[in-house]
């Protein structure tokens, strides 16, 4: 693991894991705890599910536009603002549950928290590139992409022993400050500092990233592969169930996590070469074969062999993918290049798994989710081939 010792002796990496790993931990956390306190509060679960609703829309479609504020204004300023605004949010929302305020007032308030969302995710990605030279930076996106899957299973284990002892109103008060410290602890990173001004003048600025061609490819790849994971993610736990092991459900979705981490620390430890759209496409074929057989999957145990296998295969994909979004996006764009990635990856995510979720309903069968996902990943593998490694350009004035 020389490649990570390596990065760890860089100035200020330490500092921006420690970030990054505060600030990944918040939003998984807030899911689960908030449609736990929806229901607690008197409401059902479908209210709770319109909360979380209301929350991944807002957080979709306002995102980019908040990752361009930080694009052209001070990064700090506008990141400590949000913040201010989004504890506003979490104070409403507990008041609201407190007092038992309708489910259209809570989606309301969920939905605020989406709004107002630090945008921290982006705003750290866009920082790796300035802060390490070419040679790390896979490293590095190898370690952002592990500590985001890390978070995403910790979170919820988290909050589970939280509420041993808490109500989910109180958990949401340890949300909020895990954010807080969080945000404080990446706007305290001096490379935020040093971002240079943004330069504006261009007709096309309104797109922003999205003027760039490579940009866009690389956004319709994500959105492939999101729905891929979508599926993935409603197949398991549906072939779980109708083995009668629900409460496997979590270890399968465990082992894909497990498998990805593992792979994009493998990944980012060696030395990219080659070019990235061949590399990429190779992914999306190897994940497809394994996701068929995972169709036909004659037992759980085999199952989970082969969801471990497609993490294995993901976990170098997703770091690629960010590596080369980094560099197709003009700088002064890239913090909300990589908003556009976690907008893409929700849409993705969220058509995936409510296509999974319809076509298991029509066939009774969890192992069309998997063939879908194969099908989705099939498509990918030819987009990905179009993916050209570029140094980071601004585009063309328009005359």
């Amino acid at each position: 693991m020389r490649a990570y010792r390596d990065l760890f002796a860089v100035p200020e990496v330490a500092r921006l894991i420690l970030a990054i790993a505060t600030t990944r931990l918040a939003p998984p956390m807030l899911t689960l705890t908030l449609l736990l306190a929806v229901v607690e509060a008197g409401g059902s679960y479908a209210s709770g599910g319109l909360a979380l609703t209301g929350y991944a829309v807002a957080v979709a479609v306002c995102v980019p536009f908040s990752a361009r504020l930080i694009d052209r204004f001070p990064a700090r300023r506008i990141l400590l603002a949000l913040l201010a605004a989004n504890l506003v949010a979490y104070a409403v929302l507990a008041t609201a549950l407190l007092d038992g305020w309708p489910t259209g007032v809570l989606v309301a308030c969920a939905a605020a928290l989406g709004v107002t969302a630090p945008p921290c995710g982006p705003v750290a990605r866009a920082t790796w590139p300035s802060l390490v030279d070419s040679e790390r930076l896979q490293t590095a996106f190898a370690l952002d992409g592990a500590l985001n899957e890390t978070m995403y299973v910790t979170g919820p284990v988290l909050v589970s022993a939280l509420l041993i002892a808490v109500s989910p109103i109180a958990v949401l008060g340890v949300v909020a400050a895990i954010l807080t410290a969080g945000v404080l602890l990446l706007v305290a990173t001096p490379s935020l500092r040093r971002r240079p001004a943004a330069r504006t003048g261009l007709r096309r600025d309104h797109l922003g990233p999205l003027a760039t061609g490579q940009v866009r490819l690389i956004l319709a790849v994500i959105v492939l592969s999101a729905f891929t994971f979508g599926a993935v993610m409603v197949g398991g736990p549906a072939a779980a169930t109708d083995a009668g092991s629900r409460h496997a459900a979590g270890v399968l979705i465990a082992v894909l996590c497990v498998g990805s981490v593992v792979s994009a620390l493998i990944y980012g430890s060696r030395r990219r070469r080659g070019t990235p759209g061949p590399q990429l496409a190779l992914t999306h074929l190897v994940a497809a074969g394994v996701l068929v057989a995972a169709g036909w999957a004659p037992a759980l145990l085999v199952l989970a062999v082969l969801l471990l296998l497609v993490g294995m295969v993901t976990g170098p994909q997703d770091t690629l993918i960010q590596v080369v979004l980094g560099e197709a996006a003009p700088e002064r764009f890239r913090t909300e290049a990589y908003a556009w990635m976690g907008a893409a990856t929700w849409a993705g995510y969220a058509v995936g798994s409510g296509a999974a979720g319809q076509l298991i309903d029509v066939t009774g069968e969890p192992g069309a989710a998997f063939v879908a996902a194969a099908v989705v990943a099939l498509l990918a593998a030819p987009l990905s081939l179009l993916v050209r490694p570029a140094a980071s350009r601004e585009p063309t004035p328009v005359k």
